[in-house]
């Protein structure tokens, strides 16, 4: 089996260009200099929903090594550098598969830079050039799924009581998550409005996006709930509308966290015809319909999560179950400060 490296391109640099401005680090977020490590181990496994025959089974592995590291703090704002390195063979998947039960040819085992990016904070603004993060959400359904990638450059800016986001680069390579691939045509924009609403602790959002020479319009709304000490419920409704191949995509997702075990319960409707945009959708399994119920928590050891998940869909049923392990380490502190 080959293992494959995507560290040996290192002309991506050049194209690195910041973005001066960014939305303040959240308290939640790592320090300046920091890497974390997450190693896991599943087995996923799929079902033909009408005769429940095993259509796929695979022993699954995945490390993935999150990294900042501070460059700068100036006036012009705090630039670090980002990125996202790890198994996984697509835009959707971090898993390598190893072991087969149903007789399957395993792939190589790859390894790349997913991600890699330069990010400046400045007074309430934040700005990323390079390969990354998509956008996401809340409750991760008709986000792009965190393990892809973006080849360009974003801008958020505070705005009232949220932001405002914009995005534009090249959605590419959709099977060869190598950040120091060449860049390929540009394919996409995306605008986002998050603000919250005057009504019931609601926070509500608004986007355009085009991708693929398709345009899609969407819109969410979202709540937590403080149920008691250490159990907190978030709710979730999204669509998206493609109106230039007129198709409708739509989810709604509650998750219950509690100190031994968390709960979603998602579902989620993605058009045959809605186009690229959907098969790119947090954790996509097929197109249609789709009810996923997750468990998960931590286990006997700290940092250490076990989760079960299943997939029902209109042709299939998936299951998936295992675990990670996350470590690592931060240092605050830049390379470079100057006033």
């Amino acid at each position: 089996m080959l293992l494959r490296s995507s560290f040996t391109r290192a002309g991506l640099m050049m194209g690195l260009v910041a973005i001066c401005a960014m939305q303040p680090l959240d308290a939640a977020e790592l320090e300046p200099s920091t890497i974390s490590f997450k190693i896991g181990s599943r087995y996923n496994t799929e079902f033909y929903k009408d005769t429940m025959d095993q259509r796929t089974g695979w022993f699954q592995w995945r490390t993935q090594i999150n990294y900042a590291l501070g460059l700068a703090a100036s006036p012009a704002g705090n630039f670090t550098l980002r990125g996202v390195a790890g198994t996984g063979g697509s835009y959707t998947s971090a898993w390598n598969k190893f072991a087969s039960t149903t007789g399957q040819t395993v792939p190589d085992q790859v390894f790349n830079m997913r991600q890699i990016y330069l990010q400046d904070d400045y007074e309430g603004w934040r700005g990323q050039a390079g390969v990354i993060p998509p956008n996401g959400g809340d409750i991760p359904t008709l986000g792009y799924d965190s393990d892809g990638w973006v080849r360009g450059g974003r801008l958020i800016a505070p705005l009232g009581d949220g932001d405002f986001q914009l995005v534009t680069g090249a959605i590419d390579n959709l099977d060869d998550p190598n950040a120091f691939n060449g860049w390929e045509e540009w394919n996409y924009f995306g605008s986002k409005l998050v603000q919250p609403l005057p009504w019931w602790e609601l926070k509500g959002a608004l986007s355009y996006e085009y991708l693929a020479d398709q345009n899609y319009v969407g819109a969410e709304l979202g709540r937590a709930w403080e149920l008691d000490e250490g159990m907190k419920l978030h709710g979730g409704l999204e669509a998206l509308y493609n109106f230039t191949t007129p198709s409708w995509a739509w989810a709604a997702a509650a998750r219950l966290k509690t100190s031994p075990v968390n709960v979603t319960l998602a579902y989620t409707y993605i058009n045959p015809r809605f186009g690229l945009r959907g098969e790119l959708s947090d954790d996509f399994f097929t197109l249609g319909h789709r009810l996923s119920v997750n468990f998960g928590g931590e286990a006997f050891i700290k940092d250490l999560k076990w989760f079960a998940n299943t997939d029902i869909a209109e042709q299939l049923v998936r299951f998936r179950v295992g675990f990670t392990y996350s470590f690592g380490a931060s240092e605050p502190g830049y390379l470079a400060r100057f006033d």
